[in-house]
Formats: C-alpha cells, sequence, structure tokens
C-alpha cells in the first residue's frame, strides 16, 4: 500500500483491524537500488506501476508495517532525482 505523507508526519499514521494507529518510525526507503534486497514483489510491481523502475528513487517505509508514504512535492524538490 502507498499513501500520501502528511505534513510535518514522521511516524505511521496506518490504523490496524483494531483501529489503534501503528506509530512505527518512517524511514528513508530505496526500492530499485542494488544494494536493497526487497522480498515483497507485490509492493515493488505497485511502487514499479506508480514511479517507474528508477534507481534513485526515494520513499519513506514504516519500520513496523511496511506501508510506503509518497514524497510531498516540497521533499520532492530538496531531494531532486
Amino acid at each position: 500500500m502507498i499513501k500520501d505523507l502528511i505534513s510535518r508526519q514522521v511516524v505511521c499514521s496506518a490504523k490496524s483491524d483494531k483501529g489503534k494507529s501503528c506509530h512505527g518510525s518512517l524511514k528513508r526507503y530505496y526500492p530499485f537500488a542494488g544494494y536493497y534486497n526487497e522480498t515483497e514483489e507485490d509492493l515493488l510491481g505497485e511502487i514499479e506501476a506508480e514511479f517507474g523502475r528508477d534507481t534513485e528513487l526515494v520513499l519513506l517505509k514504516c519500520e513496523e508495517c511496511s506501508i510506503v508514504y509518497r514524497l510531498p512535492e516540497v521533499l520532492k524538490e530538496a531531494f531532486p532525482a
């Protein structure tokens, strides 16, 4: 699942089945970098369909539940591809 990052968001906002927020840390995620071994093929397919297969693509990923977040336009300008 790919979600939009909210302004000033630093933790995951995904809800569990019981309605509790995850609150996992968001870390930079480079899905197509050669050194990163992603095992979730469905997730990689979803990312590739939306962003293409760019080796310098930077997203954010929750350490707890593995939900991926799109960077807002402000961060995209600060870290150009």
